[in-house]
Protein backbone atom coordinates (compact mmCIF):
# COMPACT_ATOMS: atom_id res chain seq x y z
CA UNK A 1 0.00 0.00 0.00
CA UNK A 2 2.84 2.40 -0.60
CA UNK A 3 3.99 4.62 -3.40
CA UNK A 4 7.29 5.59 -1.80
CA UNK A 5 8.93 8.61 -3.42
CA UNK A 6 6.12 8.82 -5.98
CA UNK A 7 3.89 10.29 -3.24
CA UNK A 8 6.16 13.31 -3.00
CA UNK A 9 6.31 13.84 -6.76
CA UNK A 10 2.54 13.46 -7.09
CA UNK A 11 2.08 15.83 -4.14
CA UNK A 12 4.21 18.39 -6.00
CA UNK A 13 2.00 17.91 -9.09
CA UNK A 14 -1.15 18.47 -7.01
CA UNK A 15 0.30 21.55 -5.33
CA UNK A 16 1.28 22.90 -8.75
CA UNK A 17 -2.28 22.39 -10.04
CA UNK A 18 -3.73 24.16 -7.00
CA UNK A 19 -1.31 27.09 -7.19
CA UNK A 20 -1.72 27.54 -10.95
CA UNK A 21 -5.48 27.38 -10.62
CA UNK A 22 -5.56 29.95 -7.81
CA UNK A 23 -3.16 32.32 -9.57
CA UNK A 24 -4.85 31.86 -12.94
CA UNK A 25 -8.31 32.40 -11.47
CA UNK A 26 -7.17 35.59 -9.75
CA UNK A 27 -5.33 36.97 -12.77
CA UNK A 28 -8.05 36.13 -15.31
CA UNK A 29 -10.91 37.39 -13.16
CA UNK A 30 -13.06 34.46 -14.26
CA UNK A 31 -15.87 33.63 -11.87
CA UNK A 32 -15.88 30.18 -10.28
CA UNK A 33 -17.93 27.79 -12.39
CA UNK A 34 -20.96 26.15 -10.85
CA UNK A 35 -23.73 24.04 -12.26
CA UNK A 36 -27.33 24.77 -11.45
CA UNK A 37 -27.63 21.04 -10.77
CA UNK A 38 -26.37 20.40 -7.25
CA UNK A 39 -25.60 16.73 -7.95
CA UNK A 40 -23.23 17.71 -10.77
CA UNK A 41 -21.38 20.11 -8.45
CA UNK A 42 -21.21 17.33 -5.85
CA UNK A 43 -19.79 14.83 -8.37
CA UNK A 44 -17.19 17.36 -9.48
CA UNK A 45 -16.05 18.07 -5.92
CA UNK A 46 -15.99 14.39 -4.94
CA UNK A 47 -13.99 13.61 -8.08
CA UNK A 48 -11.60 16.54 -7.60
CA UNK A 49 -10.77 15.90 -3.94
CA UNK A 50 -10.65 12.13 -4.43
CA UNK A 51 -8.11 12.61 -7.22
CA UNK A 52 -5.96 14.89 -5.11
CA UNK A 53 -6.05 12.52 -2.13
CA UNK A 54 -5.46 9.37 -4.20
CA UNK A 55 -2.51 10.99 -6.01
CA UNK A 56 -0.72 11.38 -2.70
CA UNK A 57 -2.14 8.69 -0.41
CA UNK A 58 -2.64 5.09 -1.56
CA UNK A 59 -5.87 4.80 0.52
CA UNK A 60 -6.55 1.22 -0.54
CA UNK A 61 -5.46 -1.31 2.10
CA UNK A 62 -4.03 -4.51 0.69
CA UNK A 63 -3.53 -3.18 -2.83
CA UNK A 64 -0.16 -2.54 -4.38
CA UNK A 65 0.31 0.21 -6.93
CA UNK A 66 3.25 0.72 -9.17
CA UNK A 67 4.55 0.95 -12.68
CA UNK A 68 4.49 -2.08 -14.94
CA UNK A 69 7.96 -1.14 -16.21
CA UNK A 70 10.61 1.55 -16.01
CA UNK A 71 9.28 2.78 -19.37
CA UNK A 72 5.87 3.37 -17.78
CA UNK A 73 7.57 5.44 -15.09
CA UNK A 74 9.28 7.59 -17.72
CA UNK A 75 5.96 8.04 -19.56
CA UNK A 76 4.31 9.01 -16.24
CA UNK A 77 6.94 11.63 -15.47
CA UNK A 78 7.11 13.13 -18.97
CA UNK A 79 3.34 13.14 -19.53
CA UNK A 80 2.74 14.68 -16.11
CA UNK A 81 5.26 17.46 -16.73
CA UNK A 82 3.86 18.10 -20.21
CA UNK A 83 0.27 18.28 -18.91
CA UNK A 84 1.32 20.68 -16.14
CA UNK A 85 3.03 22.88 -18.73
CA UNK A 86 -0.08 22.86 -20.93
CA UNK A 87 -2.24 23.70 -17.90
CA UNK A 88 -0.01 26.66 -17.07
CA UNK A 89 -0.14 27.87 -20.68
CA UNK A 90 -3.92 27.57 -20.77
CA UNK A 91 -4.26 29.82 -17.73
CA UNK A 92 -2.38 32.55 -19.62
CA UNK A 93 -5.15 32.40 -22.24
CA UNK A 94 -8.12 31.92 -19.88
CA UNK A 95 -9.70 35.30 -20.69
CA UNK A 96 -10.34 34.07 -24.22
CA UNK A 97 -12.89 31.60 -22.85
CA UNK A 98 -14.36 28.87 -25.05
CA UNK A 99 -11.98 26.06 -25.89
CA UNK A 100 -9.44 27.32 -23.34
CA UNK A 101 -11.94 26.74 -20.53
CA UNK A 102 -12.56 23.23 -21.81
CA UNK A 103 -8.80 22.69 -21.77
CA UNK A 104 -8.61 23.92 -18.18
CA UNK A 105 -11.22 21.30 -17.28
CA UNK A 106 -9.77 18.43 -19.28
CA UNK A 107 -6.02 18.76 -18.67
CA UNK A 108 -6.09 18.16 -14.88
CA UNK A 109 -8.43 15.20 -15.41
CA UNK A 110 -5.98 13.81 -17.97
CA UNK A 111 -3.13 14.23 -15.50
CA UNK A 112 -5.03 12.28 -12.84
CA UNK A 113 -6.13 9.69 -15.40
CA UNK A 114 -2.61 9.13 -16.76
CA UNK A 115 -1.20 8.80 -13.25
CA UNK A 116 -3.93 6.32 -12.33
CA UNK A 117 -3.46 4.18 -15.43
CA UNK A 118 0.33 4.18 -15.30
CA UNK A 119 0.38 3.43 -11.55
CA UNK A 120 -2.36 0.84 -12.03
CA UNK A 121 -4.38 2.67 -9.36
CA UNK A 122 -7.95 1.99 -10.47
CA UNK A 123 -9.62 4.08 -7.75
CA UNK A 124 -7.67 7.08 -9.07
CA UNK A 125 -8.78 6.23 -12.61
CA UNK A 126 -12.43 6.14 -11.50
CA UNK A 127 -12.09 9.44 -9.61
CA UNK A 128 -10.40 11.05 -12.64
CA UNK A 129 -13.24 10.00 -14.93
CA UNK A 130 -15.84 11.33 -12.46
CA UNK A 131 -13.97 14.61 -12.12
CA UNK A 132 -13.26 15.01 -15.83
CA UNK A 133 -16.80 14.33 -16.99
CA UNK A 134 -18.51 16.43 -14.34
CA UNK A 135 -16.08 19.36 -14.62
CA UNK A 136 -16.39 19.41 -18.41
CA UNK A 137 -20.19 19.37 -18.16
CA UNK A 138 -20.05 22.31 -15.74
CA UNK A 139 -17.86 24.26 -18.17
CA UNK A 140 -20.29 23.51 -21.00
CA UNK A 141 -23.27 24.61 -18.93
CA UNK A 142 -21.49 27.81 -17.87
CA UNK A 143 -20.55 28.66 -21.45
CA UNK A 144 -24.10 27.97 -22.66
CA UNK A 145 -25.44 30.38 -20.02
CA UNK A 146 -22.99 33.01 -21.31
CA UNK A 147 -21.44 33.63 -17.88
CA UNK A 148 -17.84 33.65 -19.18
CA UNK A 149 -16.08 35.21 -22.16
Amino acid sequence: MSFGWINLVNAAFVVDLIVMSALGQKKSGLPPMQSRRKVLNLFEQVGRYSCMALMVLPLAPGLEFGFASSGAMVVWLLSSLALLAVYTLLWTQAKKGGWVLYGLAIVPALLFLCCGVLLRHWALVAAAVLFGVSHTLIVRETLERGETP
